[in-house]
C-alpha cells in the first residue's frame, strides 16, 4: 500500500466517481440527510437518487475522517489502506477458525492480499465498494463457521459480514453466491446437527437484512422508478465481458478501462499464479486420498465453488447469465474473480494444513514467494495527479457512467442544457437557495402562471408554496409542474423520507439493537 502514501490522488477507472460521491455524501449529512438518499445538485441540477442505489458503508466509514478535517482525496486513500489491511486480518481469522492451523491461515491471508484482483480493485479500478467486500466476505463465512461450532458470537459475526457486503456493494452479493453456498453446503455436510445449523444460519441472514434494511429495501423497491431497464448499453453489458480461460491463468497487466470487450486485454483478469498452484495441489491430494474425511469434503466443495466461479466468467455460461438477467441487472461476469481469488486462497491454507509438519514450512515459503514475485509489478498506480476537488465534482453528472438511476420519466436531454431553476413565462427569480435535499426559490409572478420547477420527480419529493404543501403534476420531461397566483411567493421542493424509508430505518435500528444484544450477551443462547 506504499503507493497510497504518495502525494496526490491517482488515476483509476472510478476515482472521479468516488471523489464526487464522498463529497455529496458529506454535504448531504451536513444538510441533515441521515442517511442520504437524494442529491439535488446532480443531473445538471435536476436531482438524482444517488444513495438509494450507490453503496453507503464506505462513505459512512469516511465521515469521521472528513469531520476531523482530512480532505476527500486523502480520506479515500485512508479507506483503501484500512480495508485492504482489514481484509487480510479477516481472512486470517476465518481460515484459522476453519482449519485450526495458524500457518495455513497466514498463507491464505498473504495470497488474499497479494492477489491480482485485489490490486486491480485498488489501483486500476479504485472500486471502493469491492475493496470493502474483500474485508467482509471472510467475516460472513467466519460467522457461519462459528454457528456450526455453536459459538455464541456466530450469529452476530455472520450478521455483520452479510450487512457489510450488502452496504458495500449489493451487486457483489449475487456474484458471491458460489462462495457462500459452497461453504454452507460444506458445513451442512459435516455438521452433526443440521437442523440447528440451518435454523441459526437463516436467523443470521435475516438479521443481516434487518441491519442493512435502510439501504436494501429502498434500493430494491425504488429501482422500478428508474431508467435502469431502459438504459442503452447497460442492459447488454454482461454479453461482451466474458473472458478467455487463458486470461484467468495469465493476462498482461494494464490500467486501461474496458472499451468494448473484456477479451481485448486493456486490464488483467488473472486469478493469480499462487492460487492456481493451490488449486492444482489440493486436487492432487484429493485424488491421492491424502485428506481426512471432513477436510476431503471441504476441499471438494471449495474446488467446486472455484470451478463454478471460473465457469461463470467464460462464454459457456452465457445461457445462465441470460436467465439471471431476467431478475437482476448484472454488468461484468469477471467480477466472479473475487470468489475465485478467495477460494484459491483458502485452498492454499487447506494444502498447507494437509501436509506433514516438515513440508508445511517449505511449501509456505514457496507459495508465498510465488504470490509476491508474480504480483510484484502490480502494486503501483498508473499516474498521480493534483486536480482541484471542485473539478472532480463539477465533472460528474450523476457519478454513474450510464446515468442509469435517472427517474423513469426524466428527459435525459435536459442534462445537456444550461440549468435554469424554473421553466415558465411571466416569472422572475428574486432569490435561490440549494441543498442536497431541497431547492427554495423566491419568485415574482406577473400573472397566474403554470410552471415547471427544474427538479425531477422521484418518490419523496414534496412541494411547498409559501410554506404550505401543494399538489403538483409531473410534466412530460419528468419535472414538478404546478400553478401559482400572481405575486411574490416562496416555492420550495424538498425531498422527505417516504413511509417505506422510515420503516426501513426502523428495521435497521431494530437490527442494530438485536445484533448488539447478541454481541455483548456473555452466555450462549438458543435460537
Amino acid at each position: 500500500m506504499k503507493a497510497l502514501v504518495h502525494p496526490g490522488l491517482f488515476t483509476a477507472h472510478d476515482i472521479w466517481h468516488q471523489v464526487a460521491r464522498l463529497y455529496y455524501y458529506s454535504q448531504a449529512i451536513n444538510d441533515g440527510q441521515i442517511p442520504p438518499y437524494w442529491i439535488g445538485q446532480l443531473a445538471n441540477g435536476f436531482g438524482y437518487p444517488l444513495f438509494f442505489f450507490s453503496y453507503n458503508l464506505p462513505w459512512i466509514a469516511a465521515i469521521p475522517f472528513i469531520k476531523i478535517g482530512i480532505d476527500i482525496p486523502n480520506t479515500l486513500k485512508i479507506l483503501f489502506f484500512l480495508f485492504y489491511l482489514l481484509s487480510g486480518l479477516s481472512m486470517y481469522l476465518f481460515v484459522n477458525n476453519l482449519l485450526k492451523n495458524r500457518l495455513a491461515a497466514l498463507l491464505s491471508s498473504i495470497l488474499y492480499l497479494w492477489a491480482p484482483y485485489h490490486f486491480i480493485s485498488v489501483y486500476v479500478g479504485a472500486s471502493m465498494g469491492i475493496v470493502f467486500v474483500f474485508a467482509f466476505l471472510p467475516v460472513l463465512l467466519l460467522g457461519m463457521n462459528m454457528i456450526k461450532e455453536d459459538h455464541a458470537l456466530g450469529i452476530p459475526v455472520a450478521t455483520v459480514g452479510l450487512a457489510g457486503i450488502v452496504l458495500s456493494h449489493l451487486m457483489h452479493l449475487v456474484y458471491l453466491i458460489p462462495v457462500i453456498l459452497t461453504f454452507f453446503l460444506a458445513q451442512l455436510a459435516t455438521s452433526k446437527n443440521k437442523y440447528s445449523l440451518v435454523k441459526r444460519t437463516i436467523f443470521a441472514l435475516i438479521l443481516g437484512v434487518l441491519l442493512s434494511a435502510f439501504y436494501l429495501i429502498p434500493s430494491v423497491y425504488y429501482n422500478q422508478f428508474t431508467k435502469i431497464r431502459q438504459t442503452s448499453g447497460l442492459t447488454d453489458l454482461y454479453k461482451r465481458n466474458f473472458v478467455n480461460f487463458s486470461q484467468l491463468v495469465y493476462s498482461k497487466w494494464g490500467y486501461g478501462p474496458i472499451s468494448y470487450n473484456a477479451k481485448d486485454g486493456e486490464m488483467s483478469v488473472q486469478v493469480g499464479i499462487a492460487q492456481w498452484i493451490s488449486v492444482i495441489g489440493t486436487t492432487l491430494l484429493l485424488f491421492m486420498g491424502r485428506l481426512k474425511k471432513d477436510r476431503r469434503i471441504l476441499t471438494i466443495f471449495v474446488l467446486s465453488g472455484f470451478t463454478a466461479s471460473t465457469f461463470l466468467m467464460l462464454d459457456y455460461s452465457f445461457p445462465l447469465w441470460q436467465f439471471i438477467e431476467k431478475f437482476i441487472m448484472l454488468d461484468y461476469p469477471f467480477r466472479e474473480l473475487l470468489g475465485a481469488t478467495f477460494m484459491g486462497s483458502v485452498l492454499a491454507g487447506i494444502l498447507i494444513a494437509s501436509l506433514k509438519k516438515k513440508w508445511q514450512y517449505l511449501l509456505f515459503i514457496l507459495v508465498a514467494f510465488v504470490a509476491v514475485y508474480t504480483n510484484r509489478n502490480h502494486i503501483r498506480v498508473n499516474l498521480y495527479t493534483d486536480i482541484p476537488l471542485q473539478t472532480y465534482v463539477d465533472s460528474e453528472v450523476t457519478t454513474n457512467s450510464f446515468n442509469e438511476y435517472l427517474p423513469i420519466n426524466a428527459d435525459q436531454k435536459l442534462l445537456d442544457n444550461k440549468y435554469q431553476p424554473v421553466d415558465g413565462w411571466g416569472v422572475s427569480i428574486l432569490a435561490i437557495n440549494r441543498t442536497t435535499n431541497g431547492l427554495s426559490l423566491d419568485i415574482n409572478a406577473t400573472e397566474d402562471v403554470t410552471l415547471s420547477i427544474n427538479q425531477f420527480y422521484f418518490p419523496g419529493q414534496t412541494l411547498y408554496v409559501d410554506r404550505k404543501s401543494q399538489g403538483f403534476n409531473v410534466d412530460e420531461k419528468g419535472r414538478l409542474n404546478f400553478t401559482v397566483p400572481r405575486g411574490i411567493h416562496n416555492v420550495t421542493v424538498r425531498f422527505q423520507n417516504t413511509p417505506l424509508i422510515n420503516i426501513s430505518k426502523f428495521l435497521t435500528v431494530t437490527g442494530i439493537l438485536i445484533t448488539g444484544f447478541l454481541l455483548f450477551k456473555k452466555k450462549s443462547y438458543s435460537i
